[in-house]
């Protein structure tokens, strides 16, 4: 929405990363260090597991990348993947559009 698609690429592709150490199952909070001090994430001692809107934040992310914007009739589909994912598909998105699809890849080069 305001121009910073590779950072919010990155960030998604940060918190996907994060979320397998924790089964999938993104906690409440969490923190970490750098890479090269470790690889992992930390969780915060009492931080719920899951968490309501931590297990909404991918669906999010999905947005995000997708860059999906609903726009009057219609939705665009404006994607910028995170080279991680490489290609990635949603299929008859409902919306006051009708049904949609939502396709992106990542292009070499």
């Amino acid at each position: 929405r305001y121009g910073y698609r590779k950072e919010a690429a990155r960030v998604a592709m940060g918190i996907l990363e994060a979320a397998t150490f924790f089964h999938d199952r993104l906690p409440e909070a969490f923190a970490g260090f750098r890479r090269d001090m470790t690889r992992f994430p930390v969780e915060y001692p009492t931080a719920c597991s899951p968490q309501a809107w931590a297990t909404g934040a991918p669906l999010l992310l999905l947005r995000v990348v997708l860059g999906l914007e609903p726009v009057g009739e219609h939705l665009i589909v404006d994607p910028h993947l995170p080279e991680q994912i490489g290609w990635l598909q949603i299929l008859d998105i409902p919306g006051r559009w009708g049904r949609t699809d939502a396709f992106a890849r990542v292009r070499e080069g």
